[in-house]
């Protein structure tokens, strides 16, 4: 996960607009949305199993909300975002899989 920090790093002095993401069967793709005078795009693939890509609330501080969202509806674990345990949009006694993945 070097290369996506290192990636991540060079758009610091960007606007993180957005985090996405989106179940492809075996894998799941995140995608991280940019503005700098046009919307770029950074796509990061995880595999099904134990998806897990390192936080970037540090470097923006925005994507608390991005990466909650996704840990609800996907179930991707962003280490190093100490608000993953709060849900944001589904109810506190949720028991039940992610809603958007496809397994």
């Amino acid at each position: 996960m070097k290369e996506f920090l290192g990636e991540i790093e060079k758009r610091r002095f960007r606007r993180l607009i957005t985090i996405s993401a989106v179940d492809e069967g075996e894998k799941f793709s995140v995608f991280y949305h940019f503005d700098n005078g046009r919307v770029e795009t950074l796509k990061v693939t995880l595999p099904k199993k134990a998806p897990i890509i390192p936080s970037v609330i540090f470097i923006f501080p925005s994507a608390e909300l991005y990466e909650r969202e996704t840990h609800d509806f996907f179930g991707i674990e962003f280490k190093g975002n100490p608000y993953l345990h709060e849900k944001l949009f589904l109810p506190d006694n949720w028991k039940g899989k992610s809603p958007l993945r496809k397994d």
